[in-house]
Parts: structure tokens; C-alpha cells; sequence
């Protein structure tokens, strides 16, 4: 979004509507200031493959997942949130979820932030001149106002890809061609990017988050924009 001789530019997107649990969902809960060490707990999930994690959103922190109960320990109490009402920690639920659903399915992600992500497919990717590409997505769980009937939240999904030299372990080069991008298409099977966002759509239309509950994914994507707020 920018503004252009005075008129603000809002971006129009394809969105695929998420349903969320209705009732309200148990959490774990603490002021960041009072917890010794949030770090070790936002992480351990993904270091130690443990089944329960923390989400901090400004300067709150959620516990939740099987045996949060243990964070007792580390100063936070129980409580329960309805996620339609709280849209933030709701965005990084949907995310986290999708993710577990997806490694599932020999996906891999990297990337990771609070509302998105990127996910490839290791053991798919084509080699041309010394590089190595691998096709994957760009996701990101949004949320709009006013709520619709589809529930005002959604995923953003686009083709993405990463790009590296051929034995080195250096990080992504600049470097593609289409006749690369053809090869990693139709190695998929598929001949239009629409075709390949609703195939991974069509793979993950339910799935479980990891505070509780399910989140569905609908395959017919609607038509969001950003507000439109003018830049400071």
C-alpha cells in the first residue's frame, strides 16, 4: 500500500476463508515482563518437538497445546479465549496448525514468522547451470473487519521458490529462468499456478490447531483489500 499524489493504493486479494472453533478454547496466560526466560518457551516446539508451546502477542504471552498446564510453573494462569475475538493470536494458530498438517505431508517449511510462512518440497526440484530450485508456497493467515459470513479470516497463498547453488551451502542466489520454473510445474503436474495454490488448498481443507479445535479451509476463494489508511 502507498500513497501517489494524494490518493492511497489498497491491494486487492485472493483469499481462501478459514472457519474457526466457535466455543472458547482453553490457553495459558502471563505478562511477558513476569516470565524468566520466554524465549526457551516460544522455541521449544520446534526444538525439542514438544506438544505444547507459547505465542507472545505485544506484551502477552499464551501457553497452549497437550500438558500447558505446566507452564504454571513459569507464572501463568489459566483462561479461555474465543479466537474469532482475539485475530492476532488467532493468525499464528492457523499458521502453526497448517504447518504440522503439512509436515505431515512431507512438506517443509522455513521462514517462519508470527501470520506466515514458506513451505517446499525437499526431494522436488530441478537443476540447471550450477543452481538448484525448489517450488514451494508463500502463506500467510490474514484477518479482515468488518467480519463477513465466511468469518473474516483467510490464507493467502502464492507459488514461491527458492533458489541455491548446486553443492554449496550457501544461501539463496539470484538466479531463475522460466524454463526452470516449466520443469518445476509440470514435475507437480499441474499447468497454472491457480491449478498449484488449489491443489495444496484441496490437501489441507481441515485441520487440527494446536490449541484445540479445527480449522476448515474453504476451496472457493473470495476477494479481500487491505484498509485503506493513509501512510504516516
Amino acid at each position: 500500500m502507498m500513497n501517489h499524489k494524494g490518493n492511497t493504493l489498497g491491494v486487492f486479494h485472493r483469499a481462501f476463508p478459514v472457519e474457526l472453533p466457535d466455543e472458547p478454547i482453553r490457553f495459558m496466560t502471563a505478562e511477558v515482563k513476569n516470565v524468566a526466560d520466554i524465549d526457551r518457551l516460544k522455541y521449544q516446539k520446534w526444538l525439542s518437538k514438544s506438544e505444547s508451546s507459547v505465542l507472545t502477542l505485544g506484551g502477552q504471552a499464551f501457553g497452549y497445546g497437550i500438558g500447558m498446564e505446566k507452564f504454571a510453573d513459569e507464572g501463568f494462569s489459566e483462561t479461555q479465549v474465543v479466537l474469532k475475538d482475539s485475530p492476532a493470536l488467532a493468525e499464528g494458530l492457523i499458521i502453526e496448525g497448517l504447518i504440522d498438517d503439512a509436515r505431515t505431508r512431507g512438506r517443509h517449511y522455513f521462514g517462519i514468522y508470527r501470520n506466515c510462512c514458506k513451505m517446499v518440497r525437499d526431494e522436488i526440484y530441478a537443476a540447471n547451470n550450477g543452481y538448484i530450485v525448489k517450488i514451494g508456497y508463500d502463506i500467510m493467515a490474514v484477518h479482515w473487519t468488518p467480519a463477513s459470513d465466511s468469518g473474516g479470516f483467510g490464507l493467502l497463498i502464492e507459488p514461491a521458490w527458492t533458489i541455491s547453488r548446486e553443492n554449496t551451502r550457501r544461501g539463496p542466489a539470484r538466479a531463475q529462468t522460466p524454463e526452470m520454473e516449466a520443469t518445476l510445474m509440470s514435475m507437480h503436474g499441474i499447468l497454472t499456478a491457480e491449478d498449484y495454490v488449489n491443489a495444496f488448498v484441496d490437501a489441507h481443507r481441515e485441520f487440527l490447531l494446536p490449541c484445540g479445535g479445527k480449522a476448515l479451509v474453504s476451496d472457493q476463494p473470495i476477494t479481500i483489500f487491505t484498509n485503506l489508511q493513509e501512510e504516516s
